[in-house]
Parts: C-alpha cells; structure tokens; sequence
C-alpha cells in the first residue's frame, strides 16, 4: 500500500503544480488565487472602491474579461459582483484547495477498501489510480498549453506597447527640438526688425539733414 501512497501523492503533486497559473483567458468559472490577497472593485482599476475581499480559492463566475486594463468582471457565490485583477484569478481551484481535495477523497476511499493483499489486485488498484489522475493531468496540460499561447499574445502586445512609447517620447523631443528652434528665430526674427527700424531712422534722419543744406 505504500506503492500507492507514494504514487498517489507524487501525481498529486503534480497536478497541484500545473493548477497553479494564472488565468488569463476567459472562461465561464474561475478560482480566486492563493498567492495572494484578492481585492474586489467597483471598476477596472486600482482607484475604484474596494467591494469585498475574496477568500482564497474563492469559486467566481467570469462575466466581463476587459484586456486593456487586465481586469475581468465577476460574480462571488454570494451575489456580488465586482472587478480584479485578471492575473489574480486561476483557471482551476487553488493549490491548497485542490490538494486538500484529493488527500480527503484518497483517504476516503482507502478508508472504505481494505489493501488487497494480492499483489495483482495491488497492481489493479494502482492502475485505476493512475489512470484517473492522468486524465486529470492531460487535461491541467491543455490548459497549461492554452495559457502559455495566451501569455504569449499578451507579451508581444506588451512589447508593441513598449515600442509606441518609445516612439511617443522620441516624437516629443523632436517637438521639443522644432520649438526650441521656432523660439530662436523668433528671437532673430525680432532682432533683424529692430536693425531695420533703425537703419530707417537713421536714413530719415540722413535724408532730413540734406534738407538743410
């Protein structure tokens, strides 16, 4: 029976690793994270007001996923609904949740089964168990697969953004280059029309003196 202990656990440990990503697509249900402390909002921002604290592991219902500001809108068990963050949700239960799961269940059934002492039927017994837990891991390893191609997306928009600010501010120094300019010839500008007016002065006065004479 340790055989089975040992396996059992080491494939629980398993999934419990794959279960704890965040969840950035959009899903129908999603769980509240427990890394940590998950703050409901009245909006899709940090300057909302804070509605509720969700518990870890808390069951959530996805309504509104808004990418730009990476919060999604959802729905507690009790009837509120509010924003958080999209990073702060997971796409599975949280890890200790999940664990805690599948130690009582496996302690249940070996609760109500005594170990066969038949090596066979010891054999049987492990095979049932691994394929139950391995169709529970395919499964955490497609969603593994989808959230990495998501993250993914989210990283190369991240980088296009990155790109546009560095455009941006390299289009404010040239502005600020074209004023700093603008402001010199201004300033020549002025300068060359004080040297007309008194370059005409002087000429009225030259053409006011032969007047004399």
């Amino acid at each position: 029976m340790n055989i089975i202990n040992g396996l059992t656990y080491l494939l629980i440990a398993l999934i419990v690793f794959l279960c704890a990503l965040p969840l950035t697509a959009q899903a129908k249900q999603g769980y509240a994270s427990d890394q940590v402390e998950v703050l409901m909002r009245t909006g899709p921002s940090h300057k909302h007001t804070i509605v509720k604290v969700l518990k870890s592991g808390a069951t959530l219902e996805i309504l509104k996923q808004d990418r730009s500001s990476g919060y999604t809108r959802v729905k507690a068990a009790g009837g509120a609904t509010g924003w958080v963050l999209s990073r702060h949700l997971m796409a599975e239960p949280a890890a200790r949740v999940l664990l805690k799961e599948l130690s009582d269940q496996f302690a249940e059934e070996a609760g109500e089964q005594e170990p066969p002492e038949n090596p066979q039927a010891q054999a049987e017994v492990i095979r049932h168990q691994y394929e139950v837990l391995s169709q529970q891991v395919i499964a955490l390893e497609k969603n593994n697969v989808a959230l990495e191609m998501e993250l993914s997306e989210l990283k190369q928009l991240s980088a296009d953004a990155m790109q546009l600010n560095s455009q941006n501010q390299e289009m404010r120094q040239q502005v600020d280059v074209l004023t700093t300019k603008l402001d010199e010839l201004g300033q020549e500008n002025q300068e060359l029309s004080k040297q007309v007016e008194r370059k005409w002065f002087f000429a009225g006065a030259i053409v006011l003196a032969a007047g004399f004479f």
